[in-house]
């Protein structure tokens, strides 16, 4: 067998078990489908930008204009591969609707927080703190969901949820 037909055999063989049954869905283009980003509308660009920057270690991925929307500002901002679209714009399009709580927040409908997986909730705590965040739900653990959580808000009044399983403090 010659060189190059081997090397043709093995990549053959190679490709063929790569994509097994198992792993392209045949019915069902969906479970190809992963989170890509969430989006947050702001008064403020720039300060939301800077707040995840500095507080949540977020950075830019990329800035955009829209065509035909000049006072419109779009960007992406990345922390380990967790993306949001940042959309300053001075126009309300919407009723703000802050809840006063996280418990209200979670009884009310719609997108209530981002949540964030932590190797150690606490720990994420005391550097908040230190960055002068104030803890809207301090370091909680939730036994019937497993979890050690807490909440702050970011500088538009979202809440932000930083969590780590339970498993992981014994």
């Amino acid at each position: 067998m010659s060189k190059v037909s081997l090397v043709g055999l093995i990549v053959f063989c190679m490709t063929s078990l790569a994509f097994t049954e198992d792993t392209v869905p045949k019915t069902n283009p969906l479970a190809l489908m992963r989170a890509d980003h969430i989006m947050i509308s702001t008064a403020d660009y720039s300060a939301t930008v800077e707040w995840y920057r500095s507080i949540l270690g977020f950075e830019i991925v990329r800035e955009w204009a829209i065509d035909g929307y000049p006072d419109v500002d779009v960007g992406y901002i990345s922390a380990n591969g967790f993306m949001i679209e940042v959309v300053g714009t001075k126009e309300s399009f919407q009723d703000e609707k802050v809840a006063p709580d996280v418990f209200t927040a979670m009884s009310d409908r719609g997108y209530v927080h981002l949540a964030f997986n932590s190797a150690d909730v606490d720990a994420v705590a005391v550097e908040l703190t230190r960055r002068g965040v104030e803890l809207e739900l301090p370091p909680t653990n939730f036994d019937a969901a497993g979890v050690r959580l807490l909440f702050i808000r970011d500088n538009n009044g979202n809440l932000i949820e930083i969590v780590t399983p339970l498993s992981a403090y014994k």
